[in-house]
């Protein structure tokens, strides 16, 4: 269970989708602000899976967080139709890291992402033999 939770944390914490565009269907206000039909708006997943009214202690990484309704994958009928084998994967890749893990560190502090718009995804993963 604890790898599950963690898989969630992460993907709340280092969301592969950062942002979502839509357009307005209907006119609504918002926090004080007036939307219209037909205006084009972009949702920052990223920031609404940082909300302190939402997340407890939000910068920071709790891999027992319960309940962890992130937006990582999206929502509603946008939801990313791939996120059941991304979590699959992900589960087998910290399964097999926790296994090794008493062997390896990460090689320095510097963590890279992939330079993409909308997608996040690291370019590699540094690490080094104890």
């Amino acid at each position: 269970a604890r790898v599950e939770s963690a898989v969630e944390e992460f993907v709340r914490y280092h969301n592969p989708v950062t942002r979502s565009i839509r357009r307005v269907a209907e006119n609504f206000t918002w926090r004080g602000r007036s939307l219209k039909h037909g205006q084009t708006i972009t949702m920052l997943l990223m920031a609404a899976n940082r909300d302190p009214d939402q997340f407890p202690d939000p910068d920071r990484l709790d891999i027992l967080r319960h309940p962890n309704k992130h937006l990582g994958f999206g929502f509603g009928i946008h939801f990313c139709l791939g996120a059941p084998l991304a979590r699959l994967e992900a589960r087998i890749a910290f399964r097999t890291l926790v296994d090794h893990l008493p062997h390896w560190q990460l090689a320095g502090d510097d963590i890279e992402l992939q330079p993409t718009f909308g997608l996040r995804s690291l370019k590699q993963l540094r690490l080094r033999r104890r």
